[in-house]
């Protein structure tokens, strides 16, 4: 089972890879490197708070109910949803370079103001961990 370490250390690695596939010019490895990047993180965050994280669908629960506390709600929800696009280019090459890159700057961006928010994150969401 990964702990929420390993899931903070494979984070980071996916964003180093999803910069180097973008410069060896492969957009598809590189923007599904982005949302790995993001998807561990969150990952990570419920792992530490005993949340179920095992579906795309809690994924997204978590993430929208932590972008909610960070210093900029709607800029982060809206760069979760950029990485989701990212998610879905991988497997149907729907974008062009910059957006990938727009992307991968989005991961970083979104991780950094989750790592700023984290402190603040409460035990539960909503009164209730996420649901399957």
């Amino acid at each position: 089972m990964t702990t929420a370490v390993r899931h903070r250390q494979i984070s980071d690695m996916f964003l180093d890879h999803a910069v180097d596939e973008y410069n060896k010019g492969d957009m598809l490895q590189a923007s599904e490197k982005a949302w790995g990047a993001v998807a561990h993180h969150v990952k990570a965050v419920a792992k530490d708070r005993g949340w179920p994280n095992r579906s795309h669908k809690q994924i997204r629960q978590i993430a929208y109910a932590l972008t909610r506390l960070t210093d900029d709600p709607e800029q982060s929800r809206r760069m979760f949803s950029t990485l989701e696009a990212l998610h879905t280019n991988f497997y149907e090459e729907r974008f062009p370079e910059d957006y990938v890159w727009g992307g991968i700057s989005d991961a970083r961006a979104l991780i950094g103001a989750l790592k700023r928010a984290e402190p603040h994150f409460p035990d539960q969401l909503n009164g209730s961990t996420p649901s399957a």
